[in-house]
């Protein structure tokens, strides 16, 4: 709705300013000066931004929801749904209030934490496709190794060279929070000998139903 407003108070503006003109035709041989070029600028990013920050909030509070749904984090808080909306609201609201940390990070740094998370992801997708290729060769299976070897190295290379060139902060943040998920991923698979928590056919069905 923020957002909205906003687009709605610059277009009526800029229906203003062109009924208000004796030649309306004229504003538009007119150059834009410095001034009004950053305001245009700021205008868009933070309507951009604004809407950026719905999405992740969305798409963050429903990824906690189905890590809750799961057991992999603590059903009570995290699985729940609102009976009236249905929707994770605690979840809504939780990584609303860790959004709000960002209230205090300028914005370079503040990126490098999100670049933290996508150079690492990137990092270990490449890996992973190196061992599906190692995998698959030990069960007989041939694979293409420039697709499977080569190229994913590359990549991993390339990714794990721009994380190193994060703000420092974001690195030492960002490990610390890798940590603390690995922690968590040994305690709720005792040590690795066991699979992951997943939601049984079940509870699946009453999320369905619920939904």
């Amino acid at each position: 709705m923020w957002a909205a407003d906003m687009v709605a108070k610059v277009v009526e503006s800029l229906r203003c300013a062109f009924a208000e003109a004796p030649d309306p035709g004229a504003l538009l041989d007119e150059p834009f000066t410095l001034k009004e070029l950053r305001a245009v600028f700021l205008a868009g990013l933070v309507v951009a931004q604004f809407a950026s920050g719905l999405a992740a909030q969305a798409s963050a509070s429903r990824l906690m929801y189905a890590m809750g749904r799961d057991s992999v984090l603590p059903k009570a808080v995290f699985g729940r749904l609102s009976e009236k909306f249905h929707t994770p609201v605690a979840n809504l609201v939780i990584t609303g209030v860790i959004g709000l940390i960002a209230l205090f990070l300028d914005v370079a740094t503040s990126t490098s934490f999100i670049n933290f998370g996508a150079f690492t992801a990137f990092t270990l997708v490449n890996a992973s496709v190196v061992f599906h290729y190692v995998r698959r060769r030990r069960e007989g299976e041939q694979l293409n190794a420039v697709s499977y070897v080569v190229v994913p190295v590359i990549g991993a290379v390339i990714c794990a060279y721009l994380l190193s060139q994060l703000d420092s902060n974001a690195i030492t943040l960002g490990v610390s929070w890798l940590v603390l998920g690995i922690i968590v991923l040994a305690l709720i698979t005792r040590g690795f000998m066991a699979a992951p928590p997943e939601m049984t056919a079940t509870e699946k069905a009453t999320v369905e139903a619920a939904v």
